[in-house]
């Protein structure tokens, strides 16, 4: 039997939408990252410098992919917050996020202060 959807509150859609979109497109770069990843590695250089040049190339790309896989686990974490409806609430203070760092970064688990504190900012 399926599971029925969880419906989304209103004031969360676009946020919804939005982290969808991002996530699949954190997907597909991210997979494109990989197969240019191996591809480089098989090519193999004709001298040191191609070799050289296409370690850095590997090297980029998978540091490339790291950053994007964080980046999902956050966006991910977002659209579990919509499901359990903590979406939208400070994770250090418990205070909502305002509206337009929710439109901004809408995988965001702080408030601006709370980010600002955390990262010594303030």
């Amino acid at each position: 039997m399926k599971a029925l959807p969880h419906e989304v509150p209103e004031q969360w859609s676009w946020h919804e939408r939005a982290l969808r979109q991002i996530r699949e497109t954190l997907i597909r770069e991210r997979n494109d990252r990989e197969v240019a990843a191996r591809a480089s590695l098989e090519r193999g250089g004709v001298d040191a410098i191609d070799v050289a040049r296409e370690q850095t190339e590997h090297e980029n790309l998978v540091a490339e992919i790291s950053q994007e896989e964080a980046e999902l686990v956050e966006v991910e974490a977002a659209l579990e917050r919509i499901q359990k409806g903590t979406y939208g609430i400070c994770e250090a203070t418990g205070q909502p996020i305002s509206a337009l760092r929710l439109r901004a970064l809408p995988w965001t688990r702080l408030s601006v202060a709370a980010a600002a504190q955390r990262e010594g900012t303030k």
